[in-house]
């Protein structure tokens, strides 16, 4: 992953946006917005082979449904946190928080097979 080439694309894009407001705050915004959808495309295309060698390292440990669940709950967690941050980002920390409450639910819903699954197994080792 290139940090580098990432964070110069976001200190320019800042910069761009600082200096559009200036004159045209709709433009500014649109900037933002841009920059924001090149930086999050790039780091999918990144992801994706981190992601399969996590796979194949799950598949040979027997723990692809732990994975499936770790990976979803890093969707939502992103999701959330990118949730909060563009409320804020607006002035709406009511709604961030909100936001976040909602992400830690479905963290919590989430975990439910996890918490099961280890609660199974200390009894069993609590049979021995």
């Amino acid at each position: 992953m290139d940090i580098v080439k990432i964070s110069a694309l976001c200190i320019i894009a800042a910069l761009l946006v600082v200096f559009l407001k200036q004159y045209k705050g709709e433009y500014g915004f649109l900037a933002a917005l841009a920059a924001a959808v090149i930086i999050i495309t790039f780091l999918f295309s990144q992801l994706v082979p981190i992601l399969n060698e996590i796979y194949a390292l799950a598949q040979k440990g027997n723990a692809v449904n732990y994975y499936k669940i770790a990976l979803k709950a890093l969707g939502i967690a992103y999701i959330t946190a990118f949730a909060a941050n563009s409320c804020r980002d607006f002035g709406q920390s009511a709604l961030a928080a909100k936001a976040e409450l909602a992400g830690r639910l479905a963290l919590c819903a989430l975990s439910l097979p996890l918490l099961s699954g280890v609660l199974e197994l200390a009894l069993t080792f609590a049979d021995v």
